[in-house]
C-alpha cells in the first residue's frame, strides 16, 4: 500500500461519468442483498435550476418535451419518452446524445452539441421532468467511484445520476442507459439540491481548465463553486488544488482544511494536505495523513484497481496481483476488476486463467456488454 503515496502529488477530486463504470457496477449492486433500499417518496421538492444557472432549461426544451410525453398518460410513460427523445439517433427524430467526456456543458450546450458527461445529462433530464411536472433530482449514487490518472493529476470519480420517487412501487433512476432502473437493490444514492449541483458544475470546469493550463479561469470557476455552496468539502478541495499551483501555498492549505471540516474522510483533501506538506517540509504533520489516507483508501476497491493499473504500467507484476485480488475480494461483483485479472493471466501466460476471469466478468456485465466478452472468450479459446 505505500507505494501509491507518490501518486497523490497533485491529487483531486472530480464528478464525472465514467462509462465502463457505469456499465458494469449496477449489475453488481442488482445481485447484491447487502444493499437493501427502502421503497418511500424523498422528503424534498423536485430540483428546479433558477433560469440564470447552466443547468437550466433552455426554451427550446419544452416544446421538444411536450412532443415526447404529450401522449403518454402515465408517470412512467412521461419518464421512458423522455429518455427516447434523449438517446434516439436524430435521424430519428430524436437527440441522439452521446457520452463525451472532454468538457461539462450547459443544457443548451448538450443540446447544441448532442454530447454530455453525467453531470450534464442529469441536468438534461431533470430539467425536462420539471417542463412536464414530475419531480425529479439529482443524485450521486455514494457506492461508486473511479481513480484515474491524467498526467500528474490523480482524479477520484464518482457519478450523477436523475432520481424519480415513485411511490409506492419504488424511486426510479435515470442514468446513461436508455431505459429506467429501479433504484431498489440497485442504487445507493444521496439527493443534492440546486446548490450543490451547480457547485459541482463549476468544479467541473474549474478541473477541466486547470487541465488546460488556464489557471486564472480554473481560479474564478472555482471561486464560483465555493460561492454557490459553501458547504461543499469538492468545492474547496478544488479551490485548493487551483491555488496550489498557483504556488498560493497558505490558501491551498486553509481550503484543504476546510473541506476537512466539512468531510473528515474526504480522501482527496487528505491526499493534497500530504502531498503539501511533504513539500513545505513538515513531514511530520504529513505522516498524520499518509497514515489516515492508507486506512481510508484500504477499503476502496475502485483505488485498489487503480492501483494494479499503475503498478502494470510499471511491470510490477507481484503488486498489481495483489491490487486486484483485494479489489475483488472488496467488491466481488465488478466485472472490470476480472477484465482487469484476464489482462494479468494473460501476461503472465496463464491463458486458462484467463479465460476463467473472462466469463467472469461477462457474468456480471450489464446485458449490453456481454457480446463484447463474448468475442474476447472466442478469441482466447482459439488461441
Amino acid at each position: 500500500m505505500g507505494r501509491y503515496s507518490p501518486f497523490l502529488k497533485t491529487s483531486i477530486i472530480k464528478l464525472i461519468l465514467i462509462v465502463g463504470m457505469l456499465i458494469a457496477t449496477p449489475g453488481l449492486l442488482a445481485q447484491s442483498p447487502l444493499v437493501p433500499l427502502p421503497s418511500k417518496p424523498l422528503p424534498l421538492l423536485f430540483t428546479q435550476m433558477p433560469e440564470n444557472t447552466p443547468l437550466a432549461a433552455p426554451p427550446e426544451l419544452l416544446p421538444l418535451m411536450h412532443r415526447a410525453t404529450g401522449r403518454e398518460m402515465s408517470t412512467r410513460g412521461k419518464l421512458q419518452g423522455i429518455l427516447n427523445v434523449i438517446f434516439k439517433p436524430e435521424a430519428e427524430g430524436g437527440l441522439g446524445i452521446t457520452y463525451d467526456n472532454s468538457h461539462t456543458r450547459t443544457v443548451s450546450e448538450v443540446l447544441r452539441d448532442h454530447k454530455a458527461n453525467c453531470i450534464s445529462l442529469t441536468a438534461l433530464y431533470v430539467a425536462s421532468c420539471n417542463l412536464v411536472g414530475i419531480q425529479a433530482h439529482f443524485a450521486e449514487p455514494i457506492n461508486l467511484n473511479h481513480w484515474t490518472r491524467d498526467g500528474q493529476i490523480i482524479r477520484m470519480e464518482r457519478h450523477v445520476v436523475a432520481l424519480v420517487p415513485m411511490f409506492p412501487l419504488g424511486d426510479l433512476v435515470a442514468d446513461f442507459l436508455p431505459q429506467l432502473r429501479q433504484r431498489q437493490n440497485v442504487y445507493l444514492v444521496q439527493t443534492m439540491n440546486a446548490e450543490r449541483i451547480s457547485a459541482l458544475f463549476h468544479s467541473n470546469r474549474a478541473v477541466e481548465l486547470l487541465v488546460e493550463g488556464r489557471r486564472e479561469k480554473a481560479l474564478a470557476q472555482a471561486e464560483t463553486a465555493v460561492l454557490a455552496d459553501p458547504t461543499s468539502n469538492v468545492s474547496w478541495n478544488i479551490r485548493g488544488v487551483v491555488l496550489k499551483n498557483m504556488n498560493q501555498l497558505e490558501k491551498a492549505e486553509a481550503d484543504y482544511l476546510k473541506a476537512l471540516s466539512l468531510d473528515a474522510k474526504d480522501t482527496a483533501a487528505i491526499g493534497n494536505m500530504e502531498s503539501l506538506l511533504m513539500e513545505t517540509n513538515r513531514r511530520s504533520e504529513a505522516l498524520h495523513f499518509h497514515q489516515l489516507g492508507l486506512e481510508l483508501r484500504k477499503k476502496d476497491p475502485y483505488f485498489q484497481a487503480f492501483l494494479a493499473e499503475e503498478a502494470m504500467d510499471s511491470e510490477q507484476w507481484e503488486a498489481a496481483a495483489k491490487h486486484v485480488a483485494t479489489a475483488i475480494k472488496l467488491l466481488p461483483y465488478e466485472s472490470s476488476f476480472y477484465l482487469l485479472k484476464a489482462r494479468l493471466d494473460l501476461m503472465d501466460g496463464k491463458p486458462q486463467k484467463a479465460l476463467v476471469a473472462l466469463e467472469l466478468a461477462r457474468r456480471w456485465a450489464l446485458p449490453a456488454e456481454r457480446e463484447r466478452y463474448d468475442s474476447k472468450i472466442a478469441m482466447l479459446k482459439k488461441s
